[in-house]
């Protein structure tokens, strides 16, 4: 996916979702592949005003703009499970 001035994404590498807005681009090609170095605004975390991130595409996960305003900012990170819990059940025994 190639990412332009505007776009949002998430820092795949942090510990939590970070949402970031894509400030600039540059575009590097090594032979026919292209990478991009992506200077990202942290729209929050532990950062002060001003603070500017760099990853490469590779690293980030793309939110979709119509996620960001239906108030789920934050997809589900590829590789990120959360065990499902089943619901507690009384024991038989304690209940006899």
């Amino acid at each position: 996916m190639l990412y332009q001035p505007g776009d949002y994404v998430c820092p795949a590498d942090l510990p939590r979702p970070i949402l970031c807005r894509v400030q600039d681009v540059e575009s590097l090609s090594v032979g026919r592949d292209v990478s991009q170095v992506l200077k990202l605004e942290p729209l929050d975390g532990p950062w002060p005003a001003g603070t500017l991130l760099i990853r490469l595409d590779a690293a980030v996960v793309p939110v979709p703009a119509r996620t960001s305003w239906q108030g789920s900012a934050f997809p589900r990170l590829p590789g990120t499970t959360h065990p499902r819990t089943r619901p507690r059940t009384p024991n038989r025994r304690a209940a006899a």
